[in-house]
């Protein structure tokens, strides 16, 4: 038996579940962002808010964006909202689209309008759960694909480098 055929199909396991919990992780962070909206979206709703309590609102430990974008408006808060949004630092396991998405919103919720601050939220939150819809059935189908393919790939490496 070769010494590194035990390594070598653990490797290829890993990987393969590896692979379906990022697919699990960006399920999970698309939740969460789709439960700030809402969170957010009550805020400027019911209350009224200003900015900061709408962000505040919305924080949550998967987000630290919101984190982020707060430390920026207390630091500068005569700061253009472009200033503020620039560079900031998002997950990798958000999509561009998903980005703009909340770029769009954030940006509209500096807006003096009540409304307008609604308005944005509701479309970004209607937007978040078509992703999160569309994340959910990727995961279902890929997640045990992977798995599997983890195992098969272990098993098949490991019979080769036993022989």
């Amino acid at each position: 038996m070769n010494g590194a055929a035990i390594p070598a199909a653990a490797a290829c396991i890993l990987l393969g579940s590896r692979a379906a919990g990022k697919l699990k992780d960006r399920e999970n962070l698309l939740t969460a962002w789709e439960a700030s909206l809402q969170r957010m979206e009550g805020a400027v709703a019911f209350n009224g808010a200003a900015l900061p309590r709408v962000l505040e609102a919305g924080k949550d430990p998967l987000l630290p964006e919101l984190d982020e974008l707060l430390r920026r408006m207390a630091e500068t808060p005569a700061a253009p909202v472009e200033t503020l949004l620039h560079d900031l630092p998002w997950n990798p396991l958000l999509t561009d689209t998903e980005k703009n998405t909340l770029l769009g919103c954030f940006t509209a919720l500096f807006s003096p309008s009540l409304s307008q601050q609604g308005q944005a939220l509701a479309k970004a939150r209607e937007s978040w759960q078509e992703y999160v819809s569309s994340c959910k059935q990727i995961r279902q189908k890929n997640a045990r694909l992977y798995l599997n393919l983890g195992w098969l790939g272990g098993a098949a490496l490991f019979i080769l480098l036993c022989e």
